[in-house]
């Protein structure tokens, strides 16, 4: 379902429009000029629905505003990769808004009940009357937010660079390590969708956490996991 952006909406959802990449230090006065001058809408989808599907047109920058979703690919074979996770206030579509042709690349699908805003590209070439200060930090911000993505995907490469599995699971548990600074992780997938992050079968997966573990490397407890052994999962860290 497609609404309008209204007032209403705007205080609504202001506290997740505030932590969004795309308008980091942006007054509150300033946000709301600029949410006032774009033809933004926000789209409603159900659980398991799809806000993009590989191929199809893209017609402007999505920020989540509610609810959670999954950017995957999948290849010949079926086989699903989770690339990112989607949380409230996360953008997505950016890298592909001055493309000739944007299709999108990869399929969005809802885990929840989620709304998204829509920003279309004249919303960052148009020109707004008192607005134009704002529109600079908002294109920086883009930038910014760009850069940072492309990090992540190289990241990503990361792991599907190393060709055995416990190599994979210790660059994944090291970036979680890097974030979290703890030797004790709260991981953010469940078992099968780290299988799909690291591109392996959820069973094979399996066996090696329980090798780790047997061999007194690390600890599970569903999904914490404690590193025992960290020097050795270092190694392998992006």
């Amino acid at each position: 379902m497609t609404t309008a952006v209204t007032e209403l909406l705007i205080q609504k959802y202001m506290p997740i429009l505030r932590e969004s990449p795309l308008f980091r230090q942006l007054s509150d006065e300033e946000l709301h000029l600029f949410l006032n001058n774009t033809s933004l809408y926000i789209e409603s989808y159900k659980k398991q629905s799809f806000i993009a599907l590989t191929g199809e047109p893209m017609e402007g920058i999505g920020i989540l505003l509610s609810g959670h979703a999954h950017l995957t690919r999948e290849n010949v074979m079926g086989q699903r990769t989770i690339m990112t996770e989607l949380h409230p206030s996360d953008m997505f579509g950016e890298a592909l808004l001055f493309t000739d042709k944007p299709n999108w690349p990869a399929t969005i699908q809802t885990t929840k009940a989620s709304e998204v805003l829509f920003l279309p590209l004249k919303a960052f070439t148009g020109s707004f009357k008192g607005c134009e200060s704002c529109q600079l930090q908002i294109v920086t911000n883009l930038l910014h937010d760009m850069s940072e993505k492309a990090l992540q995907l190289t990241r990503k490469v990361h792991y599907l660079s190393l060709k055995g599995m416990r190599e994979k699971i210790f660059a994944y548990f090291m970036d979680i390590y890097n974030k979290q600074h703890s030797t004790t992780l709260q991981l953010p997938h469940n078992r099968q969708e780290m299988a799909d992050v690291l591109n392996v079968s959820r069973t094979a997966l399996s066996r090696e956490l329980g090798r780790l573990q047997d061999e007194g490397i690390i600890r599970l407890d569903g999904k914490t996991v404690s590193l025992l052994n960290l020097d050795d999962i270092a190694e392998f860290g992006f």
